[in-house]
């Protein structure tokens, strides 16, 4: 894909903020190693094409007091590798494996998100932070207790806005992760 494909979400109206800009430090990554791979602030990039149904998931939170939040977008296959290296150093390869689809690379067509929901003014986490990288999963959240519930809730209300808006979770289950691909039948 050319790079005039490419647009900053902000110039649609759309919030957001790019993951690795922020958390990088938290792998070890640099702000010069990400701005070596095109990261040169915390906007956030994806592939022309999808900005409409972007807009239109975001209209629909919206009418339900929530909003769109994204959080990444395009990443070159060179920041893949890097961020691979960087990770697998610090919580190994098994774990690594389970959270970074190095063989796709989805990010990479500029089709793929990372989302949350915006709740009065801030990010909203749809899982606990105790439960490390598990609670990233589609289902994790389904035993019934009452914090089960409100992330499980949360998570399938953000899920089936994606999904009726062209979005499918992606191959590794994480319900924050979406492809742009209105072709294929849902996948929650």
């Amino acid at each position: 894909m050319k790079k005039e494909s490419f647009v900053y979400i902000d110039e649609y109206g759309l919030l957001g903020s790019n993951f690795y800009w922020h958390k990088g430090i938290e792998i070890g990554l640099s702000k010069e190693e990400l701005k070596k791979e095109e990261v040169k602030d915390n906007r956030v990039l994806v592939y022309r094409d999808i900005i409409k149904a972007l807009q239109n998931a975001n209209q629909v939170l919206q009418s339900k007091g929530y909003g769109l939040y994204i959080t990444e977008g395009y990443r070159s296959k060179e920041l893949y590798e890097l961020i691979n290296k960087k990770i697998k150093e610090k919580i190994g390869e098994q774990e690594t494996n389970r959270i970074l689809n190095i063989v796709d690379m989805p990010h990479s067509t500029g089709k793929s998100i990372d989302v949350a929901l915006w709740h009065n003014g801030k990010k909203m986490i749809l899982h606990s932070k105790e439960d490390g990288i598990n609670g990233y999963f589609v289902g994790f959240y389904k035993q019934g207790e009452k914090e089960n519930k409100y992330y499980q809730e949360l998570q399938e209300f953000l899920i089936n806005t994606m999904q009726d808006n062209g979005f499918r979770l992606g191959t590794k289950r994480e319900y924050f992760h979406f492809n742009y691909d209105p072709e294929s039948p849902r996948n929650y």
